[in-house]
């Protein structure tokens, strides 16, 4: 199993939920963008999870460590 790291996280709350739902959106285009850049296969390294409680935006451990070990910061 392909360990798996936070870039969005939000709890859910019943107003404002398309508002949510956008910006997850955004954020899991912007690191699908990111992947692509890097040769990764966005499909296999950028997830888009969803529970009763919260919404994530996940990332490979591969695509994380690219841009953990690259200078700036990126969190």
């Amino acid at each position: 199993m392909m360990h798996l790291t936070s870039v969005f996280r939000h709890i859910k709350h019943s107003s404002g939920m398309e508002t949510i739902h956008a910006a997850a959106e955004k954020v899991k285009k912007h690191w699908e963008e990111l992947a692509l850049d890097q040769g990764l296969d966005p499909a296999q390294n950028v997830e888009l999870q969803e529970s009763d409680k919260e919404i994530r935006v996940m990332i490979s451990e591969q695509l994380s460590a690219v841009y953990s070990e690259e200078p700036g910061s990126w969190r």
